[in-house]
Formats: C-alpha cells, sequence, structure tokens
C-alpha cells in the first residue's frame, strides 16, 4: 500500500530541551494522523537532517507522496530559499517522490489566540 509521509522539519538546536519539545510536536502529530508516516528532521545542529529522512523514505519504496510541513513561525530566508534548494536536490536524488512544502506557521490568526490564552495564564 502507498503511504504518504509527513515530515515535521523544524529548525534544529543544540539545546535538549529545546529537542525534546520537538520530537513531543512531532509525536503528538504522528498520534493524531490518520495513515500517514510521520517524521521529525531538523535543518541544522541536531539529527536527523531533512537529506537524512527524505534518504530513508526514499529508500523504502512505499512511499510516493512526502509532505514537509515547516515547524517555523516566519517565512524568512530557510522557507523562502533554503528548503525549496534542499528539496529541489532531494527531488533529483529521489525522483520516485513528489515532495511538496506546506506553508510555515507564520500568520496563522490561532496563533493570537494562543498568545491570549498564554497571557491570561500569567495572570
Amino acid at each position: 500500500m502507498q503511504m504518504e509521509a509527513v515530515i515535521i522539519l523544524g529548525h534544529g538546536s543544540k539545546s535538549a530541551d529545546a529537542i525534546d519539545d520537538f520530537n513531543y510536536i512531532v509525536k503528538t502529530f504522528r498520534e493524531k494522523a490518520e495513515n500517514k508516516q510521520v517524521f521529525g528532521a531538523h535543518m541544522e545542529l541536531a539529527n536527523p537532517s531533512l537529506e537524512e529522512v527524505v534518504s530513508e523514505i526514499g529508500s523504502s519504496g512505499d512511499t510516493r507522496q512526502v509532505i514537509i510541513i515547516p515547524y517555523f513561525l516566519f517565512n524568512g530566508n530557510h522557507i523562502q530559499k533554503d528548503i525549496p534548494e534542499k528539496i529541489k536536490d532531494l527531488g533529483y536524488q529521489f525522483p520516485h517522490l513528489n515532495i511538496r512544502l506546506g506553508e510555515p506557521i507564520g500568520k496563522e490568526p490561532r496563533m493570537v489566540d494562543l498568545l491570549l490564552q498564554k497571557t491570561k495564564e500569567i495572570h
């Protein structure tokens, strides 16, 4: 059966606490995603890298669709330049994969609600 893979792509960090937080998000997403393979990857400073995860997926042979969801707040250089370049290179290495890039969290209106909730928790 052909599976769809989702890669949650974080920036990466040297901080073990930051990596633990990211891994929590990936684990929770995995638990809620139905019929999808879910992986976590990092742009830099931590492993596994995006290239390592796509290589694992591409070598398995049971996946054709790969969605990369950037766990980034803003539409900065990684989103606009670095990640698309990596995806282009990975597309050449794994032509049997259809690799697509989702949007960063960015201007998500629900983030304002979350910030308001966090503000109320302080009082």
